[in-house]
């Protein structure tokens, strides 16, 4: 989580800290089951339970003992490597110890986690109460995550991975959270298709929406990083780069579109913390640098790779635009960005395409810059703009922050899950009866019944009408009719 300082924090550890934090003023207690990415810790690194733990330090090897001091609230913290996070009798353990009112998984795969927890304390136990209410935080469509996965490899092996562990979250949990609004609309169809929009839950509010947060302390720049000291001049443009370089990020965009802009204008610095990320994209990131190193103006671009967290802040301060780029897919129209919102935190002007919920805003209300989606000459003009017109841009970074502080603060956007925790509730259809056929045979076999009953419908509708038709050829009226007709033929012939 960010307070840990580490050189990766990524979202979910952000999304963690955004649900925590609230939950932890509003006077809840709260046990905390993490699992440590591995790539933002060291190699040698060991699960931490909050008692008795001791590890070595993933910055300077020292070892750490559990002192609760060293957190910034007082909460139980847990922090597990992967094979201990998947460990259920080990999480089932952790949940007995604390006794919980309740169950939060916070992004996809603890959500996962938590609804196999739920799921052996529910088989545990049948007659009772066998586990709390669970909610369950679906930080991004995966399904759309597993679609930009599966181009990036060329391979749709993971589509089954992500879809099972999506399934067993959303047949399980009580009620869900989504990062957008429109993310929260693509769960009712997914809901729908596991049967969970049934005869018990019509009004029944399943989904909750959980905007990217904002936490209330301002940013400090503390030293400087690349003004005067890392090849950037006093004049120069800066535009920054954050964070890792995932599937969605259109790296072809980026590069053409500042190259083109720092041939009009070569005071124009691309400078970029960050990079690729082991456990999702090994490629997007070194096909990045591989354009730079062919390119007649890498010079102008300043890759500082992974840094430690406590020095990414200075960079903000020393910029003039935080640059964000998206491929126009599903995975980033459903979903949203902590890097912008970190950028208006700091009052950095923001530069982003619009692709998603939270650009959409920041065009609508003038809190920053877009460009359409891999338009190179779009972007490039946006660039020359900016660089030309620093005090506007400086004003609407101001506008921002003031916006960000106001309607995405932590406890403006976990409002709902903070009412939820005051008093957790069961689904409505919490241990009712789900009729909805998953297994091919069944299925197959319920298709025919319907198409069977169907024929029958069609074969009394068809026996109707013939004994309408007969009953209507036989009255006086329609004899009359008849005669009538065969008379007017008569006398046109004649």
């Amino acid at each position: 989580m960010p307070f840990e300082n580490d050189t990766k924090v990524y979202g979910t550890g952000i999304r963690t800290w955004q649900f925590l934090k609230p939950l932890l003023s509003g006077g809840h207690q709260v046990c905390v089951c993490n699992y440590a990415i591995p790539s933002a810790y060291a190699n040698d690194f060991a699960s931490i339970f909050q008692k008795d733990f001791e590890v070595k330090d993933s910055k300077n090897g020292t070892a750490r003992q559990s002192g609760k001091t060293n957190l910034p609230c007082n909460f139980d913290y847990n922090i597990l490597t992967a094979d201990d996070f998947e460990n259920i009798e080990l999480i089932k353990k952790l949940y007995t110890d604390f006794e919980p009112d309740c169950i939060i998984g916070c992004s996809f795969y603890p959500s996962y986690i938590a609804s196999r927890l739920a799921s052996y304390l529910e088989n545990e136990n049948q007659a009772g109460s066998a586990r709390m209410p669970l909610w369950a935080d679906l930080f991004g469509h995966v399904m759309a995550e597993a679609q930009a996965r599966a181009f990036a490899d060329d391979d749709d092996g993971c589509l089954f991975h992500y879809w099972n562990s999506e399934y067993n979250i959303i047949t399980t949990a009580d009620i869900f959270s989504c990062v957008s609004d429109r993310q929260k609309y693509a769960l009712a169809g997914e809901l729908g298709a596991a049967g969970r929009l049934n005869k018990y839950t019509s009004g029944y509010e399943f989904a909750h929406t959980i905007a990217c947060g904002m936490p209330p302390e301002e940013f400090i720049h503390t030293k400087n990083v690349i003004r005067g000291a890392g090849g950037v001049d006093k004049e120069d443009f800066v535009i920054l780069w954050t964070g890792g370089y995932n599937t969605w990020t259109d790296v072809d965009t980026l590069f053409k579109g500042l190259e083109k802009a720092m041939k009009t204008n070569p005071y124009i610095k691309f400078v970029s913390t960050g990079g690729e990320i082991p456990e999702q994209d090994t490629k997007t990131y070194p096909r990045f640098l591989s354009m730079i190193e062919n390119s007649g103006f890498r010079n102008n671009f300043i890759m500082r790779g992974w840094i430690a967290g406590e020095d990414v802040p200075n960079y903000y301060f020393e910029a003039d635009a935080g640059i964000n780029i998206d491929k126009d897919i599903y995975e980033v129209r459903l979903g949203s960005k902590n890097r912008i919102l970190d950028w208006m935190r700091a009052g950095l002007t923001v530069l982003s395409s619009n692709v998603c919920e939270l650009t959409e805003i920041i065009e609508r209300e003038k809190i920053g810059y877009t460009f359409k989606p891999q338009d190179v000459q779009d972007l490039a003009g946006k660039i020359l703009y900016l660089a030309k017109n620093r005090d506007e841009a400086a004003s609407r970074a101001e506008a921002a922050k003031k916006y960000g502080f106001e309607h995405f603060s932590f406890e403006a956007t976990t409002k709902a899950l903070a009412e939820w925790a005051g008093m957790p509730f069961f689904a409505p259809d919490y241990r009712k009866e789900r009729k909805i056929f998953f297994d091919r045979e069944e299925a197959l076999k319920n298709l025919q019944s319907i198409s069977a009953r169907q024929n029958e419908m069609i074969r009394q509708r068809d026996l109707k009408i013939s004994e309408l038709s007969m009953q209507v050829h036989k009255s006086p009226a329609f004899r009359l009719y008849a005669y009538l007709k065969a008379a007017a033929k008569i006398f046109r012939k004649k």
